[in-house]
């Protein structure tokens, strides 16, 4: 008991200062900063923001001010593109944030300046390798109807009863995680299999990771250091995740050597491609290792689980998925079980619009962080310092009704699907989900592959009906979930021919 009295001690001083420093709040002051009583709150709260006040850029930039600290609120697209692109050699990912993240080592997420660049330049060439692209389609597409499909038909099953549901987000991640390892890793893990395992300690163990790091990106330092000393909490969490990833991780690199050593193509998969092109040391290819893993398994399954969750509420957008799925599909296949090639996919214009609808209303990774190197002043004219946090809120960067009009807390495919029938192209500072500027993800277009095939395989092959009263919240994670998953019943539209 004593430590824990300890620990709440220790949070009940560190929140009642927040609130005593709260009234130091600079100008301008704005309508945003009454939706917030306090500081601790505002830090807490930073994924669930109220969308009715998402009505002007300057009502979401505000500074607050702390001793040794300053913290600048902003959705405006115009401070995005100003640290993320035009002046990104001004800014780095934030003060602090290394010493919060360093499970991930010396990954390519934790690195700045000359080594980012250097490191960047070893994954641009390894993504742009053309045998990448086509392993990458090849094992989402394959792990699709050999994993994905077997284990929706075992839940659609009468066998399972009427009112067996499964996590569709579980389901999900498992996926996810399923198909990285695979173009990642050369592995395949057998996360996606029947009978269905209740828990999958590697997939746990990432998802524990991702809260953990959230919670220590909002907290002062002294609370998760003090935490991670005692061994309590969420550092006792973490300590066990790091465990179990660090085992895997090391596994995985274990068998590569041995796989390059027999003559195994240095093509074979993305982590055998850079450790080809890497001369870094053992630690390093773990660290990057589990930055890959993290890195391809977030963006995909959270859109896929906001996605079945909107179709659910949106029947009409479900129906123009399935006509557009039936025009491009064979005559053949019509009304008929069937799985997709990646021109098929292709060609599935109104479905990416979804995809990037909710990629708008729920970004995977809801906030970006930054820090600047030295004094600077803002295009909006705040000044910002060494000592000066600066939160990027995408999520409430895509509902401003000053950046897509009155509709935007609408979900709206034909937003992004002009008269000509193509889609759309938004500046990446306007529509930051897979960032902005020299860090934008090198994983794009694999992740809208992969989410489509997944996408295009449900609507059309099967019924998926959501369970009511589920609490969807989303999650304070570094990449945003649902709050108690999405659970869902799953039934056959037609017999399975293939």
């Amino acid at each position: 008991m004593a430590p824990l009295l300890v620990l709440y001690t220790v949070r009940l001083s560190t929140l009642f200062i927040c609130f005593l420093f709260y009234s130091r709040i600079v100008k301008p002051k704005t309508e945003f900063q009454k939706v917030f009583d306090t500081l601790p709150a505002f830090l807490l709260n930073l994924n669930h923001f109220p969308t009715n006040f998402a009505q002007d850029i300057t009502k979401y930039t505000c500074l607050v001010k702390v001793p040794g600290l300053e913290i600048l609120f902003t959705a405006d697209p115009v401070i995005m593109q100003h640290t993320s692109s035009t002046n990104f050699h001004d800014f780095h990912r934030g003060p602090g944030m290394r010493d919060a993240f360093d499970a991930l080592g010396e990954s390519i997420f934790n690195l700045e300046g000359h080594e980012w660049t250097e490191r960047r330049k070893i994954y641009r060439f390894c993504f742009n390798i053309k045998e990448f692209s086509s392993l990458a389609n090849r094992a989402i597409l394959d792990k699709v109807g050999r994993s994905l499909v077997p284990v929706l038909d075992h839940f659609a099953s009468s066998k399972q009863g009427p009112q067996a549901t499964v996590d569709l987000q579980e389901l999900f991640q498992r996926f996810s995680f399923h198909t990285t390892c695979c173009f990642g890793l050369g592995y395949d893990p057998k996360t996606l299999c029947v009978p269905w395992p209740e828990e999958v300690p590697v997939v746990r163990a990432v998802e524990d990771l991702t809260e953990v790091l959230a919670s220590r990106s909002t907290a002062p330092p002294i609370v998760w250091k003090l935490q991670r000393w005692l061994g309590i909490g969420k550092e006792k969490m973490m300590e066990k995740s790091v465990k179990i990833l660090d085992d895997f991780t090391s596994q995985q690199l274990s068998r590569l050597h041995e796989e390059r050593e027999k003559g195994c193509g240095e093509r074979c998969c993305l982590g055998m491609s850079y450790m080809s092109e890497s001369k870094a040391d053992e630690k390093i290819h773990k660290d990057e290792a589990l930055a890959l893993i993290l890195a391809g398994k977030g963006t995909v399954s959270a859109t896929l689980t906001w996605f079945f969750l909107f179709l659910a509420e949106h029947p009409s957008a479900e129906a123009k998925i399935r006509q557009e799925i039936q025009d491009i599909i064979p005559d053949d296949d019509v009304n008929k079980f069937h799985l997709f090639n990646t021109k098929e996919l292709s060609k599935l214009v109104y479905l990416q619009a979804a995809l990037c609808e909710i990629l708008r209303l729920f970004p995977p990774v809801p906030n970006q962080v930054k820090g600047s190197y030295g004094p600077r002043v803002l295009p909006t004219g705040h000044r910002v310092g060494p000592n000066t946090l600066i939160v990027l809120s995408l999520r409430v960067m895509g509902r401003l009704t000053s950046v897509w009009g009155k509709d935007s807390l609408e979900f709206k495919p034909e937003r992004w699907i002009p008269e000509k029938g193509e889609l759309k192209h938004e500046p990446a500072h306007k529509f930051p989900a897979f960032n902005a500027g020299p860090r934008i993800c090198l994983g794009k277009d694999v992740a809208f592959m992969e989410t489509k095939a997944v996408a295009a395989t449900i609507v059309h092959n099967y019924n998926v009906q959501i369970a009511r009263g589920q609490d969807t919240r989303p999650t304070n994670a570094i990449v945003v979930k649902m709050k108690d998953g999405l659970h869902a019943t799953i039934s056959n539209r037609w017999s399975k021919q293939v």
